[in-house]
């Protein structure tokens, strides 16, 4: 990647703009991504925002599928030689950037390809993707571009009734990832419209529903393990999935309490199985294939986020400029990515990696900033009241802003308590109500001395 100087063609304005020309998948996991979901190398005028895509020769690397693409966009009009010696030196990057072993034949025949979209197909057909699958997913694809452009709520109703058997999980990622797309890309109010439009078609088809019952059957699940608290053995776990209602329920118990799903368990549910009557047998057998399938699925899961989270920090830590960095890879920054944070964060200080422990420390401090600053004025405003080192300061400053002080304010917190006592932070939980009972008394006084 490196900087140059580019003319708007709107305004005519010059600017520095970020290109990219190597997308070299061993060096950076996420250039694949990146990749395929377009967001390179497109320009925002900083006077008149106008956006375009920057029309330049690219070179995509997979060593692990020995994958070596060209592609020079047609519109530059680049003579033959002028190609083969632009393309000649990115190539040249990537084999001097590989160990010695690891440089073999196929570096020294790169497959040209005559459009971007032949580029795109290249790669996923190495994915072992077939033309068949991609032009389903083009069909999605433009599925999503009607939607979009419906221009009524009926005319929206009836496209999905008619596409119904089409509004997959496929087709919902795609629809995510165009939305994640063009927030990127910095409309968005664009990406809002989308994503209200997105959870209509959500509303309105099968899968949608069928999802909101089962989201209905998880949190029910979950309210019941929850509740048990210490009462939930591992013995009265594995009769409660057992003698589940459904297959359904006893899926949803398994996927959300995991780690009691373990040798024991599996043990004692094929001793139960061998010892059961021949038609509860069979039941049982089934209901086996059915847990040791979703808990694959978990883990597959898990293990897919682990990596990515980890992936993620390793680009952190590398980052030049580590806000810009957070800023691109915000989307990926979840509750496992804090856990491996933290985790490594500890490893560093026991091993005496200070420069490590340093830099993992601003990482999170400067994502706890981005999070602050992002968030909602109302919810700035509760973190910056416990940002205080004592309750008393903390209500003096209520008085102090109190035209800030709005009845969402008073809900936000209602609401954070409630979260704060449900994930065990009861101190913090308890010195928020006393907060906001004395906001509560404020607002009361203020209003009798009206």
């Amino acid at each position: 990647m490196f900087t140059t100087t580019v003319t708007c063609p709107n305004c005519q304005t010059p600017f520095s703009a970020q290109i990219e020309q190597i997308f070299d998948v061993g060096r950076d996991p996420t250039a694949k991504s990146r990749f395929l979901r377009g967001r390179f190398n497109v320009m925002t005028c900083p006077r008149c925002r106008y956006q375009s895509m920057l029309a330049t020769p690219i070179v995509y690397h997979d060593p692990s599928k020995e994958l070596l693409l060209t592609y020079v966009p047609m519109e530059l009009g680049m003579p033959q030689a002028e190609q083969e010696r632009m393309l000649g030196n990115l190539t040249r990057a990537i084999t001097n950037s590989l160990p010695a072993e690891q440089r073999k034949g196929y570096l020294l025949q790169p497959k040209p390809t005559f459009t971007l979209q032949g580029m795109v197909d290249a790669v996923l057909e190495a994915d072992g993707i077939t033309k068949e699958a991609m032009n389903a997913q083009r069909a999605k694809v433009s599925l999503i571009e009607q939607l979009l452009t419906a221009p009524s709520e009926e005319a929206l109703t009836t496209l999905v009734q008619e596409h119904d058997a089409e509004l997959d999980y496929t087709f919902f990622d795609l629809f995510t990832a165009a939305i994640q797309s063009t927030a990127e890309a910095g409309d968005q109010a664009g990406a809002e419209k989308m994503l209200a439009l997105r959870n209509r078609v959500v509303e309105l088809s099968s899968l949608g529903k069928q999802s909101v019952e089962q989201a209905k059957l998880f949190e029910e699940v979950a309210n019941d393990l929850n509740s048990l608290g210490d009462k939930l053995t591992p013995e009265l776990f594995f009769d409660m999935v057992v003698k589940a209602e459904s297959n359904d329920r006893a899926i949803a118990l398994v996927s959300l309490a995991r780690p009691l799903v373990d040798y024991n368990f599996f043990m004692k549910l094929t001793t139960t199985i061998n010892q059961a009557p021949d038609k509860e047998r069979e039941r049982l057998q089934g209901l086996r294939e059915m847990i040791l399938d979703a808990i694959g699925q978990v883990d597959q899961a898990a293990q897919a986020q682990t990596q990515q989270s980890a992936t993620i920090l390793k680009r952190l830590l590398e980052a030049p400029d580590l806000k810009q960095a957070i800023v691109e890879n915000i989307h990926f920054i979840d509750n496992t990515f804090m856990a491996i944070l933290n985790r490594n964060y500890e490893e560093a200080q026991k091993t005496g990696r200070k420069d490590i422990a340093d830099r993992l420390k601003q990482i999170g401090d400067t994502i706890l900033e981005l999070v602050r600053a992002s968030a909602p004025p109302e919810v700035r405003l509760i973190n910056e009241l416990l940002a205080f080192e004592t309750e008393e300061e903390a209500i003096a400053e209520t008085r102090r802003r109190s035209a800030e002080i709005t009845p969402q304010v008073v809900e936000a917190m209602k609401q954070l308590e409630e979260e704060l006592a449900t994930n065990g932070r009861n101190e913090v939980s308890d010195r928020l109500s006393k907060i906001r009972a004395a906001v509560e008394k404020q607002a009361l006084l203020a209003k009798w001395t009206m």
